[in-house]
């Protein structure tokens, strides 16, 4: 689609143990039987999108302030510390590029993990409620699963404070579905039970960004993450993208791959 574009937003790097990205990285064998851990470092981000008649729309907003330093449960810093200065938080890095909330007509949140939905807490204060569409099945499980204090501090993914943020007005996804003209919803399984893919059909070609549902390139390749929900769903959201990109001759771009991420061009270069 000629005019519709897209931005890369880096909100700094997550460190942890591989394992949680590719199940079983480094596995100890006879030979080799004091095989250990392999720490990493992960790249974090969201895109923001300039659509020629729909505005500004972002999928996904990064963290929010505090959750590299105390806010988060102290088993999540432990196991996911983040690293990010204050200029790459989703407000700042709009504001490098003349935006602020304020020209935000829609936001994307893939799912409700706090990478993902953190910066969620910058719309607080707009003028109107911000226009949030969320994969339902994610968004639900997400909920109740923090709903005991227990859960809420246990848990490495969801995080309750992260659905207490206000002026949001969420609408539900529960099936694929085309968004506006050069852009689609698609949901997979396994990560979570639902992840919101996002489909850009722009004049250079079509661009899939599947969220966490495929967090790097081993992962498409077939490695089951450790972070996981449904091993099988997993496997067929590999399969769909991979159908995905074969019917659309597209590009695929990971949430969390190293490697990948440092031969993309950030903000303020868009990609058309």
């Amino acid at each position: 689609m000629k005019g519709l574009k897209f931005a890369i937003l880096p909100h700094g790097y997550i460190e942890n143990d591989l394992a949680w990205n590719v199940a079983m990285p480094n596995p100890a064998t006879r030979s080799a039987p004091d095989a250990k851990p392999v720490w990493g470092r992960f790249p974090t981000y969201s895109v923001l999108i300039s659509h020629p008649s729909e505005g500004h729309i972002l999928f996904d907003t990064g963290s929010a302030p505090g959750d590299e330093a105390g806010r988060r449960p102290a088993s999540m810093n432990d196991r996911f510390p983040l690293y990010i200065r204050r200029e790459e938080f989703l407000d700042r890095r709009l504001e490098a590029l003349g935006l602020c909330v304020e020209d935000i007509s829609l936001v994307l949140c893939s799912h409700m993990h706090w990478d993902h939905s953190g910066g969620l807490s910058f719309f607080a204060y707009r003028s109107t409620p911000q226009k949030v569409l969320a994969p339902k099945a994610d968004y639900t499980f997400g909920l109740t699963h923090t709903l005991a204090p227990y859960q809420a501090a246990d848990d490495c993914v969801y995080f309750r404070e992260n659905y207490l943020f206000e002026n949001l007005d969420y609408t539900l996804v529960e099936q694929d579905q085309p968004l506006c003209e050069g852009m689609d919803l698609i949901l997979l399984e396994g990560h979570t039970p639902a992840v919101m893919g996002l489909v850009l059909h722009l004049e250079s070609g079509a661009v899939i960004f599947p969220s966490d549902a495929i967090g790097s390139q081993a992962n498409y390749d077939g490695r089951c993450p450790g972070i996981i929900y449904d091993s099988l769903g997993f496997q067929r959201a590999v399969q769909k993208v991979r159908g995905l990109q074969r019917q659309l001759n597209a590009n695929v771009i990971f949430p969390h791959d190293a490697g990948q991420f440092a031969g993309l061009r950030q903000a303020p270069y868009f990609y058309e």
